[in-house]
């Protein structure tokens, strides 16, 4: 016994503080991150995405948009977060690539998702910009991350914030996008506003209801009817008494 008592102290110690650890993880913003890099025309180039701040990530979902007159695919490779099995990408639309991975188990830190080769096509370069495929049910999931520490293995989304890039082509600037940037539609958290002290309210008027709303009892009943309700009380009490000394008496 006196050595379970320490034991079961250490562990209500460690549940207590960790939870606060992974309250504040929960709150982080896991950043998607789309690189720029230079090229020539005609040249390829190799463009990262990449996830940054992770903390336990199971899928990712979403677009790359570009300018097809720019840039042409040439390849996708997954990178080291999702397993090759579990990411594919679709080309079939030019100017837009479908990306969907997942995992088994949750991925934290960070990590590149893809590596996408363009051939560049004109001198205008292109931004790369994402978008989200997702609707109905899986809207707002674009990236998930999964609770392993309970029995039950439960899915959330992650909070996102984005940093999209492009290709640019003789070191001018980077045009404009083609297609809208996604908004995320998980907020970024915002820090707990510090309280404002305010002056102690002026105390109001206290109203008191006119004598027809107030309802008092027996307020109809003279003094003398308590008194001989009284007495007659006393004096139960006291017959009552002396039948149970009496009776007491009898027994003994």
């Amino acid at each position: 016994m006196k050595r379970t008592l320490p034991l079961l102290m250490v562990l209500l110690l460690a549940v207590l503080l960790a939870a606060p650890v992974r309250a504040l993880a929960d709150e982080e913003s896991v950043l998607i991150r789309v690189d720029t890099v230079n090229g020539e025309v005609d040249s390829t180039v190799d463009v990262e995405i990449s996830l940054l701040n992770c903390f336990s990530v199971d899928s990712a979902a979403f677009d790359v948009n570009s300018d097809p007159v720019a840039l042409a695919v040439v390849s996708v490779t997954p990178g080291d977060i999702f397993p090759a099995q579990y990411c594919v990408a679709f080309t079939d639309y030019p100017g837009r690539i479908s990306i969907a991975c997942a995992r088994a188990l949750g991925f934290s830190g960070d990590g590149i998702l893809v590596t996408i080769r363009f051939r560049v096509l004109s001198d205008s370069g292109s931004a790369l910009t994402l978008t989200t495929h997702l609707s109905g049910d899986a809207a707002g999931k674009e990236i998930t991350w999964v609770d392993e520490t309970g029995y039950a293995y439960e899915q959330y989304p992650a909070w996102v914030t984005l940093e999209n890039g492009g290709v640019t082509v003789g070191g001018a600037a980077l045009p404009a996008p083609a297609v809208t940037p996604w908004i995320p539609a998980t907020p970024i958290p915002t820090p707990t506003p510090e309280p404002v002290e305010t002056a102690a309210p002026t105390p109001a008027a206290t109203l008191t209801a006119s004598p027809e709303a107030v309802a008092i009892p027996f307020a109809g009943l003279i003094p003398s009817v308590y008194y001989v309700g009284g007495g007659l009380l006393l004096a139960v009490a006291v017959f009552v008494t002396i039948i149970l000394l009496r009776k007491n008496k009898r027994h003994s």
